[in-house]
């Protein structure tokens, strides 16, 4: 009992905290985005598929195409740690998190189906839960930590618990072979490529992909998703909530960056992204920063920019030379940022 009045002591500490420096960031009027450095990585050949910076530290989790994860200290740019090696016969990871409340713990998911947990202090492997036929393309955790979901290829969203890694619910996916009672709030119809809880509400989160819509969960009600919005079309992590704002982002040419009203699920403004005329917008990652600032980014114009959703003026761009934006990451408001793709090119920033 003690020990749990502890960890929730500590909880609702960060939170507060964080909740003070929003409200200390919220009128800072950023005007550019400061590119810190390009990060050299040993295993950047194999591509950059996931980043995920730690709650209380500069420490930033990166997951290769080879399986392989490091630790980079984001301010120096050097690695801290390997916690595996990766091969060439491995599948990329395409999503890590760390424990929201632990930071010793880190969650990583693969194209491989595979769940790993690994403890940041003896840099091991303590927990592997394989999803049969399954590839696995999103990961969160719930506010408090207690509960983690997973979704992807099979469409089925599992929830599990973080202290066992034990599989608690299953939103499945409909079965079209069996003529399954198919509504608005049916599961995905096709894969899934983005998960995210909401960051006040403990056991509400969103989820996109390739079906062309988001749709807001509620762990609570066994089946059916809560509400729907049509028509982003989500190919990576891209949806992202603050304020009661939802913000996607869409693999297609034009109006892929857009800001939806949580509340009734309707279109609230497109922001503008600097789009190639010639190649379009084409988004796979897109993230807040803070209350007024976002960061996304895809294959259109192979970079990420840094918009103020108020006047859609682009603070600053990241240019991958030529190779697709994969993955986005900012903590503190902004005051740090990672950028990451194919070909590795992974760069650091920071709003100023």
């Amino acid at each position: 009992m003690a020990r749990r009045r502890l960890d929730e002591a500590i909880r609702v500490s960060r939170v507060l905290s964080n909740s003070a420096v929003n409200e200390e960031n919220a009128g800072q009027d950023f005007t550019q985005l400061c590119i810190q450095q390009h990060v050299s990585l040993s295993k950047d050949i194999h591509s950059v598929y996931s980043v995920s910076f730690s709650p209380d530290a500069p420490d930033l989790a990166v997951g290769f195409g080879n399986g392989a994860v490091q630790i980079v200290d984001a301010k120096s740019g050097s690695m801290t740690c390997e916690l595996f090696p990766g091969h060439r016969t491995h599948l990329p990871v395409t999503a890590l998190n760390y424990h929201p409340c632990k930071s010793q713990i880190l969650m990583t998911v693969g194209a491989d189906g595979i769940v790993t947990v690994y403890n940041l202090v003896s840099k091991n492997a303590v927990h592997h839960v394989t999803e049969e036929k399954n590839e696995i393309n999103a990961l969160d955790f719930c506010l408090d930590g207690s509960v983690f979901a997973t979704a992807g290829k099979d469409r089925n969203i599992r929830l599990y618990d973080s202290k066992t890694v034990q599989l608690v619910h299953m939103f499945e996916a409909p079965n079209f072979m069996t003529v399954d009672d198919l509504t608005v709030t049916s599961g995905h119809s096709r894969r899934i490529f983005a998960l995210k809880f909401h960051p006040v509400e403990c056991h509400i989160f969103l989820t996109g992909g390739w079906d062309n819509s988001v749709k807001i969960w509620d762990r609570r009600v066994a089946r059916a998703a809560r509400s729907v919005i049509n028509g982003p079309h989500i190919c990576g992590p891209a949806i992202d909530i603050l304020d009661n704002k939802i913000l996607t982002g869409s693999w297609v040419a034009h109006d892929a960056l857009q800001l939806w009203d949580f509340r009734n699920c309707q279109l609230e403004k497109n922001i503008n992204f600097p789009g190639n005329i010639n190649h379009g917008e084409f988004l796979y990652a897109a993230q807040f920063c803070n209350h007024h600032t976002v960061i996304a980014g895809g294959s259109g114009t192979c970079s990420a920019a840094a918009i103020n959703v108020t006047t859609d003026e682009v603070l600053g761009e990241i240019s991958l030379t030529n190779k697709p934006v994969q993955t986005v990451d900012s903590i503190q408001d902004g005051q740090l940022i990672a950028v990451a793709g194919i070909g590795g090119n992974l760069h650091t920033a920071t709003l100023c």
